[in-house]
């Protein structure tokens, strides 16, 4: 059937329907609740039969737009924020990520084959990691951690205000990075493939550089890096899948123009890009509240840390899973 034949045999159903849900949404309900699910139910065949007929995008955005309204009146929350907060957390988010798992694999990919591949030639090869950060940076890295090994030894605590001030600093930091890993997607893909390997090349180079610092400031650094990398690294990786997903779109349009296609894709990756974030303000609260805590060993913190990288992927990989 032609888009326009089909378009004016229900037009006006579409019109008086869009009619009722506003009424609905105003609590001054037109008609009977009956009424409006069998109505419903039709205008979700017409998206169907759009979909399968490859109509034109605007059309299928538009009814999507109108049964996502009708759906919301039909479900409409009666419980609290809190608990439909934890209800994304326990099974939207981690769905979402599974939804996209493709894109996530690749991110991770091409996020850890250069880190662990720089980790392991300026492990072997000492001088690497100063002529590839700079001996200044390296330096400071130094100093950074034997401080912090100093005051592990003598159980020393960062003051809590200032650990308030650096959770802030962190979050604005993590979510920045977050935002220019997805954002650069639109340069087809190009921008978050440069930040994640570029990333993974530069920290894989610190990891393997501190394996050569003495035993305590080596026990310094890993313990202050493992606990909130489990969520930071993580979180970056998952924006990174939401720059190739945004990307991906541009690339391959699949018959939709480049507009439509990034409106459509666009909704997976905000999806991850929230997911994303989530991680990364966990990441900012352990940075500041627990890898500075001198009183902690460091050893209690990486086994700590083995349980939060196990956990995290348990969490995006299996819950809220029919089997999970």
């Amino acid at each position: 059937m032609k888009q326009y034949i089909f378009e004016q045999q229900h037009e006006q159903f579409w019109h008086d329907f869009e009619k009722v849900v506003t009424s609905f949404e105003k609590n001054r309900p037109s008609i009977n609740a009956q009424e409006f699910a069998r109505q419903y139910r039709i205008v979700c065949q017409h998206v169907a039969q759009a979909s399968s007929r490859n109509y034109s995008p605007s059309l299928i955005e538009d009814l999507q737009h109108l049964i996502e309204r009708a759906h919301h009146v039909l479900y409409r929350p009666t419980t609290s924020i809190l608990s439909q907060f934890m209800q994304w957390i326990r099974c939207d988010l981690p769905v979402s990520v599974r939804a996209e798992k493709k894109m996530v694999i690749w991110a991770h990919l091409i996020f850890y084959v250069p880190f662990f591949v720089m980790m392991l030639f300026c492990a072997v090869f000492p001088d690497l990691s100063e002529r590839l950060l700079g001996t200044w940076h390296t330096s400071m890295m130094d100093k950074m951690y034997e401080d912090l090994a100093e005051q592990t030894k003598h159980g020393e605590n960062r003051d809590f205000g200032i650990n308030m001030a650096m959770f802030g600093f962190y979050i604005f930091n993590n979510i920045g990075i977050a935002f220019k890993t997805a954002g650069s997607g639109l340069l087809f893909g190009v921008g978050t493939l440069y930040i994640l390997l570029s990333n993974g090349f530069v920290i894989g180079s610190v990891f393997g550089h501190m394996l050569h610092a003495d035993m305590e400031v080596a026990a310094a650094f890993f313990g202050f890096v493992s606990t909130h990398g489990a969520f930071e690294l993580t979180g970056i990786v998952l924006s990174g899948a939401a720059g190739l997903r945004i990307g991906l779109s541009l690339i391959d349009p699949q018959g939709y123009s480049r507009m439509d296609a990034l409106k459509i894709q666009g909704k997976s990756a905000a999806k991850l890009i929230t997911a994303a974030f989530f991680l990364l303000v966990i990441a900012a609260f352990f940075e500041a509240f627990w890898s500075s805590m001198g009183m902690i060993p460091p050893v209690v913190k990486i086994f700590f840390a083995i349980f939060c990288w196990i956990g995290v992927y348990i969490y995006l990989f299996r819950v809220g899973s029919k089997n999970g």
